[in-house]
């Protein structure tokens, strides 16, 4: 049946009506019914392109440290969790040194002194590193003896004894020790999180890291959720290694677990890699050094065996998403591309600091990039600490990105940040204090880059991000075309919030 939906506006003001039949945008003609929007603002559904989707739903469930800002209350917060949560891992969120004055990272010493007899562990705020008492070390297996895994380091104090500090690779290491959640958990997380997301204007979201834990597993969490009404559509990266590595899930079993799926609403959209760690744990790839570390980061992987990596997931003909933060290994990131037989089909995620040299490079390669406006609101102070002013001030340069005709798409990375799509395009319409205004983009364009451009990036032009006829008929309503202004939000012409 055909829905006209009449007195509407456009988001600059001018009057409208739309038609919508079978769940997508329709030609004009005779309808069934008709639907007076009362005068609200229509515009396309955000498209969250690179985000978390099952770990946000579980972090809704763990303790959340943001609000702390030094390791007296960080200490107070996990006592009091303990108190009121007897059983189990302590696993905290939004952990952040850097809001220390000294920015050094708490130690296993102080988390045992409020928590001895169980395992804790502070995830940072980045996702890239840890904090872990004693119990947590000890779930893991770790002692004194443990070497450093290549791409991560379990940091040691002046003695040369472990402090529970885990950067990248030893931060998965510990952290994987701790309880997977089940089929069902990780269903109820993706439910949770798609009303989170729905309640925010997103209709689509890419998970950017499936088969964190399990891959078969998650697959049928995602599958489970989204035949359960999920309000959001799924796309899903796999990591590199649950792919192609040796506990790697065959492609049969793969293809078998979406033979059933409407591929509008969930699918496996391509192969996650991450070239290196974040700014604010001091493991993000850059070229110079980290002022609180005098370090330049950690890239994950040998050049060699990045490469091989990235050629392996191109032959088998995924698209390809790499985690890049530091100019360094952004550099290295494309060296691989262009060895891919088609550079402009893959992803580079993040790309957080750029020289006009690499601009111009990206430009020439034609990949996609995708970025996060708001890291600039919520880690401007861990960004100062460890670049320094000028360089922090000239990170995210999406006005020069989008000049030299780069693919540029917005994304959250949620649950990193609270990923409400409007603080992003006011972050990038309106760097905040200590970010180069030059680099600000206007908000038609950071509209375009968070719907359209982002369902580009996933590989669904033409299927979502507009109100073009074709399209899936996605779409937001708003008495103010502003944050706090939304109204309502519809998936396939049916109301969802």
């Amino acid at each position: 049946m055909k829905t006209r939906y009449v007195n509407c506006k456009t988001p600059d003001g001018t009057s409208s009506e739309f038609f919508v039949e079978d769940g997508r945008f329709s030609d004009p003609g005779d309808a069934g019914q008709t639907c007076d929007l009362e005068g609200a603002i229509v515009a396309p559904g955000f498209v969250d392109a690179h985000c978390h989707i099952i770990p946000m739903g579980l972090d809704l469930q763990k303790l959340h440290l943001g609000g702390c800002g030094s390791r007296s209350e960080i200490l107070e917060a996990v006592r009091d969790w303990s108190e009121s949560h007897s059983e189990g891992w302590i696993m905290a969120v939004h952990y952040d040194q850097t809001k220390f004055v000294d920015t050094v990272h708490l130690s296993r010493e102080e988390l045992d002194s409020v928590v001895p007899d169980r395992p804790v562990l502070l995830r940072h705020s980045n996702g890239h590193a840890s904090v872990a008492n004693s119990k947590a070390l000890e779930a893991a297996k770790v002692d004194e003896s443990i070497i450093d895994p290549a791409g991560g380091s379990f940091l040691r104090d002046s003695s040369g004894r472990l402090n529970g500090v885990l950067l990248e690779r030893a931060h998965e290491h510990v952290s994987g020790a701790a309880p997977e959640p089940t089929i069902d958990e990780m269903t109820d997380a993706v439910m949770r999180a798609g009303d989170k997301m729905s309640a925010l204007g997103v209709t689509c979201a890419s998970d950017m890291m499936t088969g964190r834990w399990n891959l078969e597993k998650e697959l049928l969490a995602y599958h489970l959720a989204s035949q359960k009404g999920c309000k959001v559509r799924l796309r899903l990266y796999a990591q590199w290694g649950s792919m192609f590595g040796p506990r790697r899930l065959s492609s049969e079993r793969i293809k078998e677990l979406g033979d059933d799926m409407d591929l509008s609403l969930c699918r496996l959209a391509g192969v996650k890699i991450f070239a290196d760690g974040a700014i604010g744990s001091a493991t993000a790839a850059i070229y110079g050094q980290f002022l609180t570390t005098s370090g330049d980061g950690q890239l994950i992987y040998s050049p060699e065996k990045f490469k091989q990596m990235v050629k392996t997931a191109d032959e088998s003909n995924w698209q390809i998403a790499v985690h890049t933060i530091g100019d360094r290994s952004t550099d290295l990131v494309m060296d691989a591309y262009e060895q891919t037989n088609d550079p402009t089909r893959h992803r580079i995620e993040h790309a957080m600091i750029l020289s006009d040299d690499q601009i111009a490079r990206l430009a020439k390669l034609g990949s996609f990039v995708t970025m996060q406006p708001e890291f600039m609101m919520r880690f401007g102070h861990s960004y100062k600490k460890q670049l320094g002013e000028y360089r922090a001030s000239q990170i995210k340069r999406c006005r020069s990105v989008i000049d030299a005709g780069i693919k540029l798409s917005f994304s959250s990375d949620r649950p990193i940040v609270p990923g409400d799509p409007w603080d992003g395009i006011d972050s990038a319409i309106n760097r905040p204090d200590g970010f180069d205004p030059r680099e600000n983009v206007t908000l038609g364009e950071a509209w375009r880059l968070y719907t359209s451009e982002s369902a580009r990036a996933n590989g669904d032009a033409g299927l979502m991000g507009s109100l073009d006829v074709g399209d899936l008929a996605d779409f937001q309503l708003y008495n103010d075309f502003r944050k706090g202004g939304l109204r309502a939000v519809y998936k396939s012409g049916e109301q969802v919030y």
